[in-house]
């Protein structure tokens, strides 16, 4: 059996390499209370107290930071580099092929797929917050100046 990389390495590569979405680390309690592991538990795992903990706990993990469970059987550092630098990829590969879909759309159209990912945002905002999300408004109303070009 290989001799895998520390688990308390492995999780502060996470913290360290997997902003927040404001660009800055998560803390201890932010992860705890999105895995739902107890912020004592967490922090044992991330200093190396715990170094085995159950399945259920390192699924939740993988699933917040967005990493296959392969990572955790990575025995080097640079294992887990690659393994996020892959999962990095498939997202620019996601929003790429976005970008790419809406250059074959005419003006009008790209201003209605901009103002749908303007709604999500908003929505997304709401729904952190614990609101109703309202339903997604008419395109001709969000620019009812704008010329009907040809589709």
């Amino acid at each position: 059996m290989s001799d895998y990389l520390e688990l308390n390495q492995q999780i502060n590569i996470l913290f360290e390499l997997m902003p927040h979405p404001a660009g800055r680390s998560y803390t201890l309690q932010e992860v705890s209370e999105a895995t739902e592991i107890s912020l004592g538990t967490l922090s044992h795992i991330r200093n190396g107290k715990i170094s085995n903990p159950g399945f259920k706990s390192m699924r939740r993990l993988s699933e917040f930071f967005g990493v296959p469970l392969k990572y955790f059987q990575t025995t080097s550092i640079e294992e887990c580099y690659a393994i996020i630098a892959d999962k990095q990829l498939e997202d620019v590969a996601e929003i790429s092929e976005i970008a790419f879909r809406t250059t074959q759309l005419s003006p009008k159209s790209q201003r209605d797929v901009l103002a749908i990912i303007k709604w999500v945002q908003a929505a997304e905002e709401l729904r952190k917050q614990g609101q109703d999300i309202p339903h997604l408004p008419s395109l001709n109303f969000m620019y009812p100046d704008s010329d009907d070009e040809s589709e």
